[in-house]
Parts: structure tokens; C-alpha cells; sequence
């Protein structure tokens, strides 16, 4: 149960905080779109004997012909391309893409062909064979480095990297992170045992950490499917994302969707309930009166209908691609999510 006394003391604290600071000062500027979306599986029909992808062929347990990959690939397109309004999101963080060749192709739909996006992709070693890419418009943002950077779980069960982008958003430096962090793994007791998320949220704060000491002022926007939510004390504790704006906490990342989950909300539905799994993070220089902002109250749950059972025991919930091995034709158990920043007028 998430609600209660201490809920409605942090509603009245963030909401105190909120209106207060100077921090969500209103300033013009144009919008720029920033999101996140877990793909679920997005395989091509393609057999690659060093992955294991053996499911996702026409042969394979799931069917997986050319039918079936062009429904996911055009169902995804028709999702990006409205996030944030007409002219969709400026970058996407995307997870559980198989290569670059359903990059191409899902760059190449009607949807998506005229906005010229640009993509970002690491071959990585994971067994899935499925990767962290980013789509973006060069016009908006200047890519000057890129990197993946491996995290050492201990284990060849799992090789989930983190990628790293540099550039100018809006001639303004950022340094952007995608994620796609491991799901927990289940002890002799039954109980979840988080130290695979630990591993990979340690990893990034390291990685933040050094920006940080370089310039404390320093442009930070972190997106992914955390297999984590906001309250958690691997967020809050390990990443140091919490839901406080106050800028004296500047080492804080800022977690754009913490009052989503504070209200139930969540991209990701599991036995019964919503879970804010995918989120949005900004370092504090976001938030107070830089040269590009985090516009208040942007962050959302991307949920048109188009992408939800609109009737029956799942009504409002993601279609997915699949469940189990039963074939829904959706495209991804999971929304989107996004955030909106702007670059502000002096």
C-alpha cells in the first residue's frame, strides 16, 4: 500500500518545495521533447547463432515471421511519433532492440522517416542479444562522443552496459545516459535480491560522480527502465535519486517521476498493479535556472489509447507483443515516458 500518513507528509513537503523555489521559475523558450521506451523484444526475423534469439524466428516458439516484425516495427513507430505533440520527441532513449537493422527499419516507417532522426547503437555481449540505442535529431542535438560502458555484475548471466552520450542540446553541453538495468534474481528463500541493480546503479553514480567533480553545474539527464521505483533504496540511496527539487542537494539527481509513482501511476503493469519502472532523472542544474530547463510538470506517462486494452480485466494497460507465448500484436508491455526542457531567454 503506498498511501498513508507519511505519503501525504511528503506530498505536502515536495509540493511546499515545488512552490516555493525559484527553481520551476517560468521562463520562454522553445520545448524540446526527451524520452524513454522499453520496446519489448524487438527482434528481427533474423536467427543469430551468438544470440540467443532462436525464440524470435519464423521456426522459433514464437512464430516470429515478417507479418508479425512489421506490426511491431510500424505499432512502435505510430507510438514515438506523437510523444510530446506533433512533432515528437527531439531524442528517445530506446531498450530491448536487437541491432542496428530494426533501427533502420523503424527509422525508414512513414512515421518516423520525415523526422531524420539519427540513431545511436552498442553491440553488446548480453546473451539476449538485445541492446540500448538512442534516436535523436541532429539539428537539436550535437553529438560530440559516445560510449558504452560495461558494468562488471560478476556474473556471465548478464551483461545489461549503460550508454553514454555528450553533446549540445540546443548549443548548451548535456551529457545524456540510457539504461536498461537487470531484473532482481530470486534467492533460496523467495525473496528478491537486489545486488544486480546495486552493481549497475553504483556503476552509473561513479560515472556522475566524476562529471560532477569536473563541474558541479554540469547538465546530467539519465533515462531507462530501472527494474526499480522511485522509492527504493537503490534509487534514492545507491543513485541518489530522489524526488527533492531543493538545489542545496546538488549532488541529487532529480527523479521527474517520483510524484507519478507517490500517485499510483506506472509504465509497467505487473500482478495486479501499475510500476513506475521507466523514469526520467535530471541533475539539479536542470532545475535551477540554467541555460536549458526542466519544464515543470512535463514528465508524463505516454498512454494513448491507441497503445492499451481498452476494455476487460487489463482495460488501460499496455498491449504487448506478446504474453508468454500468447501473441497480442500490441507494442510493448511497457509506455513511454517522457520530459520536456527548454532553452531559456536571458
Amino acid at each position: 500500500m503506498r498511501y498513508g500518513i507519511k505519503t501525504l507528509s511528503l506530498i505536502f513537503t515536495l509540493s511546499t518545495l515545488m512552490g516555493c523555489s525559484r527553481v520551476f521559475a517560468p521562463s520562454a523558450g522553445k520545448l524540446h521533447t526527451i524520452a524513454f521506451y522499453n520496446t519489448q523484444n524487438l527482434y528481427d526475423t533474423i536467427n543469430d547463432p551468438q544470440k540467443d534469439d532462436d525464440a524470435y524466428t519464423p521456426d522459433g516458439s514464437m512464430k516470429w515471421d515478417q507479418e508479425k516484425y512489421n506490426r511491431k516495427i510500424q505499432k512502435i513507430a505510430q507510438a514515438i511519433a506523437p510523444i510530446g505533440g506533433s512533432n515528437g520527441p527531439a531524442i528517445i532513449g530506446l531498450t530491448e532492440v536487437e541491432n542496428a537493422l530494426v533501427l533502420q527499419d523503424l527509422l525508414g516507417t512513414p512515421e518516423l522517416k520525415k523526422a531524420k532522426y539519427e540513431y545511436i547503437h552498442f553491440e553488446t555481449d548480453d546473451p539476449s542479444g538485445l541492446d540500448l540505442a538512442i534516436l535523436y535529431k541532429p539539428n537539436t542535438l550535437k553529438v560530440e562522443s559516445r560510449r558504452n560502458i560495461k558494468v562488471d555484475y560478476g556474473s556471465k548471466l548478464n551483461f545489461r552496459d549503460i550508454v553514454q552520450v555528450n553533446g549540445k542540446l540546443q548549443g548548451e553541453p548535456v551529457t545524456i545516459f540510457v539504461n536498461h538495468w537487470p531484473p532482481r534474481a530470486a534467492t533460496r528463500r523467495g525473496q528478491q535480491d537486489d545486488s544486480r541493480l546495486r552493481i549497475a546503479a553504483a556503476t552509473l553514480r561513479k560515472e556522475i560522480n566524476a562529471i560532477q567533480a569536473a563541474n558541479p553545474d554540469a547538465n546530467i539527464i539519465v533515462m531507462g527502465d530501472f527494474d526499480a521505483e522511485p522509492r527504493t533504496k537503490v534509487m534514492e540511496e545507491v543513485l541518489k535519486a530522489t524526488g527533492r527539487p531543493n538545489p542545496y542537494y546538488k549532488e541529487e539527481l532529480f527523479n521527474t517521476f517520483y510524484m507519478h509513482y507517490v500517485n499510483g501511476l506506472g509504465s509497467y503493469f505487473s500482478r495486479g498493479d501499475f510500476k513506475m519502472m521507466d523514469q526520467i532523472l535530471v541533475s539539479k542544474s536542470l532545475l535551477s535556472g540554467a541555460e536549458i530547463e526542466f519544464v515543470r510538470g512535463s514528465a508524463k506517462i505516454h498512454d494513448p489509447e491507441e497503445l492499451k486494452f481498452l476494455y476487460g480485466k487489463y482495460k488501460n494497460t499496455p498491449v504487448p507483443t506478446f504474453s508468454g507465448n500468447t501473441y497480442f500484436g500490441g507494442a510493448s508491455d511497457h509506455f513511454p515516458v517522457y520530459i520536456q526542457v527548454k532553452k531559456a531567454k536571458r
